[in-house]
């Protein structure tokens, strides 16, 4: 009995590329206690998760899968099974594997290719996600190399919200810092998730050994619709789907109805695929009420267009900030005119708590590019042109936004999360948007993109989508006349908001309307 599988992306391309279809699922729940008990601290065995009945239920509609789950206080298990064998279910420790190191994903989608070599695969990364991260060597990170020998000094300040003070203050982080590449002391102290880079290289080091380019890459996980990491992977995958904000953690809770869709049509391309592990995951989060979300859908080929775009939006930015004079009143027009498109725009979460604007960092590229269509560039027509091509090379990314309403993280305050706006797509990093001098610990490395080769590579790699666009140079022309000192969040990886069967939404009024379309002030 033929198998279900995905078709060729090219409607007439005759060419068999696979005879059935392995789901590959990463899930590196380990520095994660919520996570790894699931739901509310009911599955304390592996076959207890429901991630893992899911898998079954999946592999039940004909699917392949392996799956690598690492959870705290427990092996990784390897869990293999062939399609419509759920019974015959495999499962393997693996020790305790290091989930974070690109060398790991990389071991493991060769694996899971080799068994079953024909399969086109589909890969789900799950657990935490924040967007970028950057690649640190810890073993960088030493008192000498942190304060070159004793020559600076880290504070905390009280008054700050414990935020570290840079010594040497310099808005421009990678020439005003002695950490630089170095870093803060206030790195996250659990373990991270795979870095931007690492989850490229991951990738790249698969395919180079022979794995065949990825169908679909679902990102279940928050902040990762993101055009660093999207631009990171393109090479290695047909598509990707995934949630610009928070995504409510469902373990896996929609995937056998994605894969009984796929069994019933026999058939379907990476694009349908693609979209409906996100109509999937709406169904399940807008069937409770108070999950809102954003999910997204993008061929990974569009990527190149997209940059290029964003670089030349950049570009135009640039021109319109340096045309003038240093500091003189038609560069302060600029900037102000830039920072109310900021504020006009959609952001997504970085500062502590739910609140959705600024002074968050990640902000809605679409989004972004549509408020800037809305203020006065007159002098700088490259602005309005710039931008709307990039508005319009976004268009179709997004497949659904959920309309106004109250998450639940949030329950009793006025914050709600409106996503139903058409100019959305992907988030793009874009700190300290109040020209506060408070920026995202991950500030430094992302602005440093031309490293000291005389200082500790604390951040041995850097992606490449800040390397081949000016996105950086917009940050810092951007935060000339930012204050000073300046000062990094402290680090942290997003709390990931899990799916909340028991929340009552008739026990929560719903907050008066904001009249502002997002988050209310």
């Amino acid at each position: 009995m033929a198998l279900p599988r995905l078709l060729p992306e090219q409607p007439d391309d005759s060419t068999l590329r696979s005879d059935s279809v392995l789901f590959a699922v990463y899930a590196p729940f380990g520095g994660d206690e919520v996570l790894s008990t699931y739901p509310e601290g009911s599955s304390q065995t592996l076959a207890q998760h429901p991630l893992v009945q899911g898998l079954m239920k999946v592999a039940a509609q004909g699917i392949h899968v392996a799956a690598l789950i690492d959870r705290v206080a427990d092996d990784t298990w390897l869990l293999e099974i062939e399609a419509g064998k759920p019974a015959e279910a495999k499962v393997t420790s693996r020790w305790k594997q290091d989930m974070a190191a690109p060398a790991n994903l990389a071991g493991f989608l060769r694996h899971a290719h080799q068994s079953r070599p024909s399969s086109a695969i589909v890969l789900a990364l799950e657990g935490h996600g924040a967007g970028y991260l950057p690649e640190i060597d810890r073993r960088q990170l030493t008192l000498a190399n942190l304060t070159e020998s004793g020559r600076f000094e880290w504070h905390l300040n009280g008054t700050t919200g414990g935020s570290p003070v840079l010594p040497g203050g310099s808005p421009l982080l990678p020439g005003g810092s002695p950490l630089l590449p170095g870093g803060s002391p206030l790195l996250p102290g659990g373990s991270m998730p795979l870095s931007t880079w690492g989850l490229g290289d991951a990738l790249k080091a698969a395919l180079d050994a022979g794995v065949p380019k990825l169908a679909v890459i679902h990102f279940d996980n928050c902040f990762n619709m993101s055009a660093e990491v999207l631009h990171t992977v393109a090479p290695y995958a047909e598509y990707a789907t995934g949630y610009p904000n928070y995504n409510f953690f469902t373990a896996g809770e929609g995937y056998p109805a994605v894969f009984a869709q796929l069994a019933q049509q026999g058939t379907a391309t990476s694009k349908e695929l693609a979209r409906a592990f996100a109509k999937g995951n709406e169904r399940i989060l807008e069937a409770k009420g108070n999950h809102p979300t954003l999910g997204c859908t993008v061929r990974l080929a569009r990527m190149k267009d997209i940059t290029e775009r964003l670089d030349d939006l950049a570009d135009a930015l640039l021109d319109a900030l340096r045309s003038p004079p240093p500091h003189s009143q038609a560069r302060a027009a600029v900037v102000q005119e830039i920072g109310k498109a900021i504020l006009k725009a959609q952001q997504y979460d970085t500062e502590a708590g739910y609140r959705l604007e600024a002074p968050d960092q990640l902000t809605d590229l679409a989004s972004f590019a549509d408020a800037l269509l809305a203020h006065d560039f007159r002098a700088h027509p490259g602005v309005h042109r710039n931008a709307k091509a990039l508005k319009d090379a976004l268009v179709g990314i997004k497949v659904y936004g959920s309309p106004e309403e109250q998450p639940w993280v949030a329950a009793g305050t006025n914050i709600t999360w409106d996503f139903s706006a058409d100019a959305l797509a992907m988030n793009i990093f874009l700190p300290d948007p109040l020209l506060r001098g408070l920026w995202d610990w991950r500030s430094p490395y992302y602005l440093d993109i031309n490293p000291d080769p005389n200082k500790p590579r604390v951040q041995p790699h850097i992606i490449d989508f800040v390397k081949v666009t000016d996105w950086v140079d917009f940050i810092i022309e951007y935060h000339k006349e930012s204050q000073e000192p300046v000062r990094l969040l402290p680090a942290r990886i997003p709390q990931f908001p899990v799916f909340n069967a028991s929340f009552d939404p008739k026990k929560y009024p719903p907050p008066p309307p904001c009249g502002r379309g997002k988050a209310a002030a």
